[in-house]
C-alpha cells in the first residue's frame, strides 16, 4: 500500500507551509519527474487549508522524464541578456526562468520557452521585472505586479523583436494532501502564479496583429522531501488572429503505476502472480520477454531477467514495479509483496 510521508511531529507545520528563502533551492539542486497526462485535471477550486489533490492514478507518458535544476547565471552565455539575475530554474531546455533572491522577495528578470508557433522565446523584463512572491509568503497570501520589457523569437516565418508588457499574480493557494502514484504527501504547499505577455508583431500580409501570451504553473512543495517542486502542472496559451495554441506539461515525483497507449493488447498476455505475494512472483506472458523490477524510489532491483518465477523472498514489504518488455511494447504493473 501507499507510503504517508509526515512532516517529523516536533517540528510545527507552518514552518513547512510557507515559501521563505531558506527553502528557496540552492544552486546545483536537480529533480527528475515523469512525464505524465496532460489531460489530467487541475483542482483549480481546491484550495485553502486541509485540502487534498488526488493524483493517484495519473499516467506516465511511455517512460520519458524531465529534469529540473537550479543553477548559476553564467554572464559570458544568453544568460548576460537577464541582468540582475543570479539563478535561473529549468525544466530541461523546455522553460528556463532567470531570479534572484532576498531576504523579502523573489524577482524574475525574464525568461526563456520553447512555443510550438514561435519556437524559442526570450521574454526580458529588463523594463520592470516581475515580482514572483513575497517571503515568507503563505497560504492566501496574494500578489500582482506589472511587468515590461521585450520579447525576441528567431522564428523564420513568425520573426519578433519588439516591446511586450504585461502583468503577473501569485500565491499560495492551498496546504494540503498530495497523492501522487506511489506516496501520499502531507503539509504539502501549491503556489499558482499566472503571468500574461502583450505585443504586437508585424506580418507582412496582414500588418500589425496583438498576441497575448497567457502562462499557468501550478507547483507543489514539499520541503521535506526537496525545496524544488515534486509535482508540476504548466500551460502556455498562444492568441491571435494568425496562431492559436495551447500546450500543457505535468510532472511528478512518483513513479507512474502505468503509461498512456500502453496495455495488454499491445504486448498480448501479461500478468503477475499472487498478488500481493510472500516468496515467489510468477510472470506470465507468451512469446519471449524480459523485464525489470524496481521499487517506488526508482530503484532497479532486477534488471534484464526472463524466468517465468522470480524469488522475492529478500525483498521488504511494499509496492513494486514490474516493466516487461517484447517485440510488441513495454507495459508496467505494480505487485505488493506482504
Amino acid at each position: 500500500m501507499k507510503k504517508s510521508l509526515l512532516a517529523l511531529s516536533f517540528l510545527p507545520l507552518f514552518s513547512f507551509a510557507q515559501m521563505t528563502e531558506a527553502n528557496d533551492p540552492a544552486i546545483g539542486t536537480t529533480a527528475t519527474l515523469y512525464l505524465c497526462d496532460s489531460n489530467t485535471v487541475r483542482y483549480e477550486n481546491v484550495t485553502g487549508t486541509g485540502v487534498t489533490w488526488d493524483y493517484s492514478n495519473l499516467l506516465g507518458v511511455q517512460e520519458l522524464t524531465k529534469t529540473l535544476t537550479v543553477a548559476a547565471v553564467d554572464p559570458l552565455t544568453v544568460d548576460s541578456i537577464f541582468v540582475g539575475a543570479t539563478k535561473k530554474y529549468s525544466i530541461d531546455n523546455l522553460l528556463t526562468t532567470y531570479y534572484n533572491t532576498s531576504a523579502t522577495e523573489r524577482v524574475s528578470q525574464g525568461n526563456i520557452f520553447s512555443e510550438p508557433s514561435l519556437g524559442e522565446v526570450f521574454v526580458n523584463w529588463s523594463v520592470d521585472n516581475q515580482k514572483l512572491n513575497n517571503y515568507p509568503f503563505v497560504v492566501n497570501d496574494e500578489l500582482y505586479d506589472a511587468v515590461d520589457g521585450g520579447i525576441i523569437s528567431a522564428n523564420p516565418l513568425v520573426p519578433i523583436d519588439t516591446v511586450a508588457d504585461g502583468g503577473s499574480y501569485s500565491t499560495v493557494d492551498g496546504v494540503g494532501t498530495l497523492k501522487l502514484q506511489q506516496n501520499d504527501y502531507t503539509n504539502v504547499i501549491r503556489y499558482y502564479i499566472t503571468d500574461t505577455l502583450n505585443t504586437v508583431i508585424y506580418n507582412s500580409i496582414f500588418g500589425e496583429q496583438p498576441i497575448n501570451l497567457v502562462r499557468e504553473w501550478y507547483e507543489y512543495y514539499h520541503y521535506p522531501t526537496s525545496n524544488l517542486p515534486i509535482f508540476v502542472v504548466v500551460s502556455i496559451k498562444l492568441t491571435s488572429a494568425l496562431l492559436n495554441n495551447q500546450s500543457t506539461l505535468v510532472l511528478s515525483k512518483d513513479m507512474p503505476n502505468a503509461y498512456i497507449g500502453l496495455n495488454e493488447n499491445n504486448i498480448g498476455t501479461f500478468d503477475l502472480y499472487p498478488n500481493p505475494a510472500d516468496q515467489v512472483l510468477n510472470i506470465n506472458s507468451e512469446g519471449d520477454f524480459n523485464y525489470s523490477v524496481s521499487n517506488v524510489n526508482g530503484e532497479v532491483l532486477v534488471n534484464n531477467a526472463n524466468a517465468k518465477t522470480l524469488d522475492i523472498s529478500s525483498f521488504s514489504a511494499g509496492i513494486y514495479f514490474v516493466k516487461l518488455q517484447n517485440a510488441k511494447g513495454v507495459q508496467v504493473k505494480k505487485f505488493v509483496k506482504k
